[in-house]
């Protein structure tokens, strides 16, 4: 589900975001996947825009709800961190206690499929 999160905007919208973020929930079941594996593939495979480019709208973060997400976050970032440039622009990603999350608006929701004509993209 992608909404927004992060700030202190009460009910923003895409046109009026204030200090949000805009972020995507991921729900799963951890008996099929573990958190790391997801935190893992996060850190593998994200490519963060940095900060200054970014603003609040659009900057990257990992925000986790409780000590042990925090603490896998931070652990599996650790291990990747090997001096190349992937590990340099991980330093581009915020880590952040899970703020409220308000839901965007329905166009909002699938974006890609949507604009694609249903073509998966990845």
């Amino acid at each position: 589900m992608v909404g927004y999160t992060g700030g202190t905007t009460p009910d923003p919208t895409y046109q009026a975001i204030g200090d949000h973020t805009e972020a995507l929930r991921v729900e799963f079941d951890p008996t099929r996947v573990s958190y790391e594996e997801l935190v893992l593939k996060f850190w593998r495979e994200h490519d963060p825009m940095p900060f200054a480019m970014a603003g609040y709208q659009y900057r990257s973060a990992v925000w986790y709800h409780t000590p042990y997400q925090q603490a896998v976050v931070a652990a599996v970032k650790a291990r990747l961190d090997d001096g190349s440039p992937s590990a340099d622009a991980r330093e581009d990603t915020a880590q952040a206690p899970a703020a409220p999350f308000y839901r965007a608006e329905e166009y909002h929701q699938n974006f890609i499929l949507k604009q694609t004509g249903g073509v998966r993209m990845f």
